[in-house]
């Protein structure tokens, strides 16, 4: 692994705009709210595509495709098993990076869904033998290459990063007048009402004690510029489990405030959201809002179910008796929400991978209610649409095996000429249809206004 410094600005688009027409982009970052590190790559070496009952589709950066038959999550081990090094400080060196659709959740869980499969993977991961490094803490930015990546790839990144006039001259971004439709949403009020009343009989009867019900909008586009849509929404949304991931046939923009599954060493760490308040400009009505949450008896018995299913998850890749609580229903705001957030800690089982973490855990429980399973089920049943990416996950796991990775909420994503969004919330057997169905719009509202602005 070869380390060489390049010149620190807190203004990363100086770097990150040189590489915004490049396949197989990935940036993990904080948005505006960045205080320790981010990175970017792009230029995979290779890129896999899982399609489903164990078909891997493995392409190359020089264009060169075959198909496997494999199971995923092993696949991916072997892979990343390949490519080690010792521990470093440095959250990511290069390794594995990408996103899984909520839709594969399905079929690790024997699910059959009623609804039309999408023609995306149920997921897209590259590996990655280069990136460049921003620790802002330290200001100091790095480029990052492994003795493993092509030289064509090398020149190509070493070509963009000497190019002073853009490295000075922050570059124009692609207009995006006219560009982006009107958001029609999938899901009536109507059908929303029939829902949740199934959601209340469903709990009623025994079958699950929380189930989480979304909504999805999407809207035509035309000319649009993946990057400079991106840039526009963590401008306006800044968050701190950002990713954006230029597939072969899709781009990933999300703003997600949800990590998913940390592992540092030995040290898991998953910190689910449950509970909700929109923002106010009025000071005093927006403590207002912070006070209501942290008091809600609904929303705290909400939070502790999906912490009570987090803690089963986790617990089946770790040392017997570390799974600990070490924080419920903690305040967090955000630029459009409140939300209460909860940490749970344990600590990864001899002979346990990262991966083997992330597959028994996902699709996380703050997005599909508890029971898993059945709430899935039932998800299926009265959602309108596939989930596709939303509710999934982005990860990254670097080459000495440290794992990150977030919930794919507050997320779009572009595919040909379409965007799509969705927002939800979890139902129990006290909540309101109203603030239900309210909650699902405040939580896209800044999206779908932001993109059309």
């Amino acid at each position: 692994m070869l380390i060489t410094d390049l010149t620190y600005s807190p203004d990363t688009s100086l770097i990150t705009d040189l590489f915004k027409d490049a396949p197989g982009l990935i940036w993990y970052h904080s948005g505006q709210e960045t205080q320790e590190s981010e990175w970017i790559s792009a230029w995979p070496t290779e890129e896999y595509c899982y399609l489903g009952q164990r078909k891997i589709q493995v392409s190359d950066f020089l264009g060169n495709g075959e198909t496997h038959q494999a199971d995923w999550f092993e696949f991916l081990k072997q892979k990343s098993n390949q490519h080690t090094h010792s521990p470093s400080n440095l959250k990511f060196t290069g390794g594995l990076a990408g996103h899984l659709s909520y839709d594969l959740g399905l079929e690790l869980l024997g699910i059959n869904s009623r609804h039309f499969a999408n023609t995306q993977p149920l997921a897209v991961v590259g590996l990655y033998h280069w990136c460049v490094y921003f620790d802002h803490q330290h200001k100091r930015t790095y480029l990052i290459t492994h003795n493993q990546c092509p030289k064509e790839i090398i020149s190509r990144v070493k070509e963009r990063l000497s190019a002073p006039e853009q490295l000075t001259d922050k570059p124009t971004q692609r207009p995006l007048k006219n560009t982006v439709g009107h958001w029609q949403c999938g899901m009536s009020r109507y059908q929303y009402d029939v829902a949740f009343a199934k959601i209340k009989s469903y709990i009623v009867e025994g079958d699950a004690y929380q189930i989480n019900l979304t909504r999805q909008w999407t809207c035509k586009t035309t000319n649009t510029n993946d990057w400079a849509l991106y840039r526009q929404l963590i401008k306006k949304m800044p968050a701190p489990f950002s990713v954006f991931h230029r597939t072969h046939d899709h781009s990933l923009l999300s703003v997600s405030p949800e990590r998913f599954i940390q592992i540092q060493g030995k040290t898991i760490i998953t910190q689910p959201i449950k509970g909700t308040r929109p923002r106010s400009v009025d000071p005093v009505e927006d403590e207002q809002h912070k006070t209501e949450l942290l008091t809600s008896e609904k929303d705290r018995s909400e939070n502790l179910m999906i912490v009570d299913l987090l803690r089963n998850d986790l617990s089946k890749n770790a040392q017997a008796g570390s799974v600990t609580v070490s924080e419920l229903f903690s305040l967090h705001s955000f630029t459009n929400v409140h939300h209460l957030v909860s940490t749970i800690k344990a600590t990864l089982a001899e002979g346990k991978h990262p991966l083997d973490a992330l597959r028994d855990a996902f699709p996380g429980g703050s997005i599909t209610g508890a029971p898993k399973k059945r709430a899935m089920e039932i998800i299926d049943e009265l959602e309108t649409v596939r989930r596709g990416n939303y509710c999934g996950c982005s990860f990254y796991l670097s080459a000495d095996l440290q794992f990150d990775s977030n919930i794919l909420i507050r997320t779009v994503t572009l595919t040909s000429n379409t965007l799509s969004c969705s927002g939800g919330g979890g139902i129990v057997f006290d909540s309101e249809c109203d603030s239900e169905f309210e909650e699902s719009e405040v939580k896209v509202r800044r999206i779908l206004t932001t993109l059309t602005s």
